[in-house]
C-alpha cells in the first residue's frame, strides 16, 4: 500500500460483534423495527488503514472482491460524511482487510465505517468528540454506533442509542459460519409474517448471568433466528445440527447466519469449533470476547511494503 498512497499511515482493527440478545418490536411508522440488545464485541476483526492524500480523491481497496469499492461502501461514505461535518477538504486512501464474513450478522460493514471515523478524525485532525462520531455513524447505519463504545452494552431503538454497561464479560466465542449471507430486509419481512412472537426474559434477568458464559447462554435469545429460518430452511438444519455436536445451546447473531455459543475456556471453544467444521463441513472461528474496540496505531510505511 506505501507505493501507492504514500504518507502518514494509521491503522486499527475493527471488530466484530455477536448480539447476545435481540428483542424485536413491531413494525413503526417510520418504516423500521425498534430493538433493543444487548450486544458484546469479539476479536475477530477486520484490519482498516488510511493514509492521507492532498489531492482530495478518495480511494478505497479490499482483498473481498465481493465488497464494492464505490462510493456506496460504508467506509468512503463515512470518510465523505466526517469530511462534510468537519469542514476538511483533503482525501484518503483507505486500505481494509477482511476477516469478518459479510452478511453473517457480525456488524463487519457497521465496525469497518466506525474504525474509518475514528482514524479519520485523528488523520485529519478533526478533533470531534466521541458522542459526535457515534451522531454521524448513526447517519450510516443502524449498528455503526455501537462500535464506538465499550463493550458489553445495549443498543436500542434503530440501534443508534447505546447504552455502556458497568459489568464486563469475559470468555471465548465459537463461532459457526455458513456461507449463506442473509438478507436483513428478507429476515425482517418473514418476521412480521411469523404468527407468534414469543415473550422473552427481560434485561434484567440475562444480566444476572453475565459474570458465567455457559449459564449466560441459557438465557440468549434471538426474535430475528425463526424468521431467517424461514428464509434460509438450510440455517434452521445446520443450527440444530451445531446443538446437537455441543450439547447445548446456540445462538444466531443479528440477522444472521453466523451461529455461535459462548465459553469460558479457548480449549473448549476451540474443541466444539473443531467439531462442527470437521462434521458439518462449514468455516469456523474462535474468537475472544473484549472489552473495547481497539487502539489505533500508527504504521511504518515501510512495513506496508
Amino acid at each position: 500500500m506505501a507505493g501507492q498512497f504514500p504518507g502518514i499511515l494509521l491503522r486499527c482493527q475493527s471488530p466484530a460483534k455477536i448480539n447476545l440478545t435481540l428483542r424485536v418490536g413491531e413494525l413503526g411508522p417510520d418504516g423500521f423495527h425498534p430493538i433493543e440488545s444487548l450486544v458484546a464485541l469479539i476479536d475477530l476483526a477486520d484490519t482498516v488503514t488510511v493514509c492521507g492524500h492532498e489531492d482530495g480523491c478518495y480511494g478505497l481497496e479490499c482483498d473481498e472482491p465481493a465488497l464494492p469499492s464505490d462510493g456506496s461502501n460504508l467506509v468512503l461514505r463515512a470518510a465523505k460524511v466526517l469530511a462534510a461535518r468537519a469542514n476538511v477538504n483533503r482525501g484518503v486512501r483507505i486500505s481494509l482487510s477482511k476477516r469478518i464474513p459479510p452478511g453473517s450478522g457480525l456488524g463487519g460493514g457497521s465496525s469497518n465505517a466506525a474504525a474509518a471515523l475514528r482514524l479519520l478524525n485523528v488523520l485529519w485532525q478533526c478533533n470531534l468528540p466521541e458522542r459526535e462520531l457515534a451522531r454521524l455513524g448513526a447517519e450510516l447505519g443502524s449498528d455503526v454506533p455501537l462500535f464506538l463504545h465499550r463493550s458489553p452494552c445495549v443498543i436500542r431503538g434503530r440501534g443508534q442509542q447505546v447504552e455502556e454497561l458497568p459489568g464486563r464479560l469475559s470468555g471465548w466465542v465459537a463461532l459457526a459460519l455458513p456461507k449463506l449471507p442473509c438478507s436483513t430486509a428478507a429476515v425482517y419481512a418473514a418476521w412480521d409474517r411469523l404468527p407468534v412472537h414469543p415473550v422473552r426474559p427481560g434485561l434484567p434477568e440475562i444480566l444476572a448471568a453475565l459474570g458465567s458464559p455457559e449459564q449466560l447462554m441459557e438465557r440468549l435469545f434471538n426474535d430475528l433466528e425463526e424468521a431467517a429460518f424461514t428464509v434460509h430452511p438450510e440455517l434452521r438444519q445446520l443450527a440444530k445440527q451445531a446443538e446437537a455436536i455441543a450439547g447445548a445451546p446456540i445462538r444466531m447473531t443479528g440477522s444472521g447466519s453466523a451461529l455461535y455459543r459462548l465459553l469460558s475456556r479457548k480449549t473448549d471453544a476451540e474443541q466444539l469449533a473443531t467439531a462442527v467444521r470437521d462434521r458439518l463441513g462449514m468455516p469456523t472461528a474462535v474468537a475472544q470476547l473484549i472489552a473495547a474496540p481497539p487502539a489505533l496505531e500508527s504504521v511504518d510505511p515501510g512495513q506496508e511494503r
